[in-house]
């Protein structure tokens, strides 16, 4: 039976409209199946297809640009900082930054009105990624809602010994790390004789200072277990500094940022000379002083742990190879070398004499990743203030067009 005579003639639908001939049980099902279910079943099929093949052309998620991340301290937070430079920096984003110096506060929270008198405020604003005192609600009132929040954390001995090294304390307390160690066990809530130093540092509970918790409150656990919630709900990802490249790995996804945007030197490392090796009295002594920060440092810990399971533990290993491969590419091509403080000139020397440099050639890409945290801040400010003057300009120009009209 010919499917004109089926679907071409009878023209009724599924209800019939056919002659008497046409109208058995067994021509009816015929023509269930040949003009309607066939072709849907058809049209059903290419659609799916289509849909996987347009899902393999576009991509799964859109980067993201509106980034807060609070540079720790002491945390290999200068590396990720320089990772968040240079890919702002070449997708024309703009960032939260002071009007000198490379902190935005350093005892009270982060606060608007600190960044009020800007050359470039009223541009509108991308990323924050400066040394501060943090306060979600304000960053987040630069940022917009949708921005994500990340940061790092390490262990806070490790974090306390670098510290302490790279500020030179021993100098000013006039004793070594063990002794001070000792010292701080006699008396565990004396800290007001080495709190807020200079340069920033808290030292005692370095870490929940810089998430924002006062001092006075470190001494109370409910408090700390208070800011440790409060944290985990505020920021998308806590990154632990002792798996760095699992760390860019998976801060690679969260951003949907290629892999090759996290390649990076790592920036203000200590020569392994100036690290300062502690016996296992001093590290307990330590981390029974430091033990709200241990309290953080152990929660988000083991939240990385699970979220490196979540993401796959065989397509992390996968990604962490592809990064290493990514690094060393680009040491090649940088022609990179490692070098002292003293030897260094210009954008390439460091904040301090005790951390690493690096020579590299002139290819823009390997000056950036080897650039000093001052320097970089200043060229990011000199960009943000010609985007200022273009924008009054253009005001200008419309405002004396408007009277013209």
């Amino acid at each position: 039976m010919h499917l004109e005579l089926l679907c071409g003639r009878c023209g009724g639908g599924m209800s019939g409209g056919c002659g008497s001939g046409r109208g058995t049980a067994v021509v009816k099902r015929m023509r269930l199946f040949f003009c309607y279910l066939l072709p849907c079943s058809l049209i059903l099929i290419f659609v799916a297809a289509h849909s996987r093949m347009s899902s393999r052309m576009l991509p799964m998620c859109l980067p993201q640009t509106k980034v807060g991340f609070l540079k720790m301290h002491k945390c290999a937070s200068s590396t990720v900082q320089n990772i968040l430079f240079r890919y702002g920096e070449s997708h024309d984003l703009n960032f939260v930054l002071p009007g000198s110096n490379n902190y935005l506060g350093k005892e009270a929270p982060f606060n608007r009105t600190q960044i009020a008198k800007v050359p470039w405020r009223g541009i509108g604003y991308d990323m924050f990624a400066v040394h501060t005192v943090w306060s979600t609600p304000e960053v987040r009132a630069l940022l917009g809602p949708a921005a994500t929040f990340v940061t790092i954390v390490r262990d806070p001995v490790d974090l306390f010994e670098s510290l302490y090294t790279y500020a030179r304390w021993e100098h000013l307390f006039k004793m070594s790390l063990p002794r001070f160690a000792r010292a701080v066990s006699l008396n565990t809530t004396r800290s007001q004789d080495f709190l807020t130093v200079g340069a920033g540092y808290s030292g005692h509970n370095q870490m929940l200072h810089d998430f924002g918790l006062p001092e006075r409150d470190s001494y109370s656990e409910e408090k700390v277990k208070q800011k440790i919630s409060e944290i985990e709900q505020d920021f998308d990802l806590i990154m632990v500094a002792e798996e760095l490249e699992a760390s860019l790995v998976l801060l690679s996804e969260l951003l949907c940022w290629p892999l090759d945007a996290m390649v990076a030197l790592p920036v203000n490392v200590r020569f392994p000379q100036y690290k300062r090796p502690l016996d296992e009295q001093t590290r307990a002594l330590l981390r029974d002083w430091l033990w709200a920060d241990q309290m953080l440092y152990e929660h988000f810990w083991h939240l990385f742990q699970k979220r490196k399971l979540e993401f796959g533990a065989e397509r992390l290993q996968e990604n962490i190879a592809k990064l290493q491969r990514l690094n060393y590419e680009a040491r090649e091509v940088c022609g990179v070398s490692e070098n002292y403080f003293d030897n260094l000139t210009g954008v390439f020397k460091p904040s301090s004499n005790l951390v690493k440099g690096y020579d590299v050639n002139n290819r823009t890409r390997c000056v950036n990743m080897a650039r000093s945290e001052l320097s970089y801040i200043d060229i990011l400010r000199r960009r943000q203030m010609e985007k200022a003057v273009v924008a009054a300009q253009e005001r200008a120009s419309e405002g004396e067009t408007n009277r013209l009209m």
